[in-house]
């Protein structure tokens, strides 16, 4: 599962628009990777675009008094980079339903109700929250990562239930 720090990264990423994204990206490549903060794509783009340049030039010297050479690879580098950086977008929109809510507040209160318990099972969890249970196991799972939960056997009855450390 991803790290907390990879899930905010894609939340954020989420939460900016598409055609922005698009628009700022075709007319300036520098502020629409500022905009979606994806700066080691921007970095591996540009160095792909300058690496076709070079090798183009290298093949065909006589290209480099032709200004339409130069700008018809720009313009695919434009393209390029719009689309790569409209699909990150998409993508992490497509993804965020699937993530754990990053909510600190869902936190603590998972927390105060494992302290007020003793021990809490999913359902309990879910009953508290009103949230589907795939986000409060994400959660969960997070917190357990964190050091802060422990997950057992309830001895009774089997029954996986949650305690804080």
């Amino acid at each position: 599962m991803a790290s907390t720090q990879d899930l905010e990264r894609t939340q954020k990423l989420a939460q900016k628009g598409l055609w922005t994204t698009g628009l700022l990206t075709f007319f300036f490549p520098l502020l629409g990777y500022m905009y979606t903060g994806r700066y080691k794509a921007l970095l591996k783009g540009f160095g792909i675009c300058l690496g076709a340049l070079f090798v183009f030039f290298l093949i065909n010297p006589s290209a480099a008094d032709d200004e339409d050479s130069a700008n018809g690879i720009f313009f695919l580098y434009l393209v390029g980079a719009t689309i790569d950086n409209t699909r990150a977008v998409r993508k992490a929109k497509n993804s965020v339903g699937t993530q754990p809510v990053l909510n600190p507040d869902l936190n603590v209160k998972l927390l105060k109700l494992a302290k007020a318990k003793g021990e809490i099972s999913l359902a309990d969890c879910v009953i508290e929250t009103s949230l589907p249970p795939e986000k409060i196991q994400g959660v969960l799972n997070d917190l357990q990562r964190q050091d802060l939960i422990r997950v057992a056997n309830r001895s009774s009855d089997g029954a996986v239930v949650y305690r804080i450390v």
